[in-house]
């Protein structure tokens, strides 16, 4: 059966699981910023859900984090 999500709640949701993943990890939210070409600003909106970040951006985010996208994708799914 599908699962369906508001857009606000899948922003909180994404945020909250790249935020943990990137503790995890130590990794300041400068340093993922520049490894992933993204603004510092825009991680930390990111992880707050109050931007909705492309595909492209995720994917980069799990790429300098490491971890599967699977693994993460399966995370926000439960």
């Amino acid at each position: 059966m599908p699962v369906y999500f508001r857009s606000v709640d899948l922003s909180k949701i994404i945020g909250r699981q790249i935020a943990s993943y990137r503790k995890q990890k130590k990794i300041s939210q400068e340093k993922l910023a520049d490894l992933s070409d993204l603004h510092p600003d825009y991680i930390g909106k990111i992880e707050r859900g109050e931007r909705n970040p492309s595909i492209i951006s995720i994917l980069n985010i799990l790429d300098v984090l490491q971890v599967p996208y699977g693994e993460f994708f399966s995370q926000i799914e439960k």
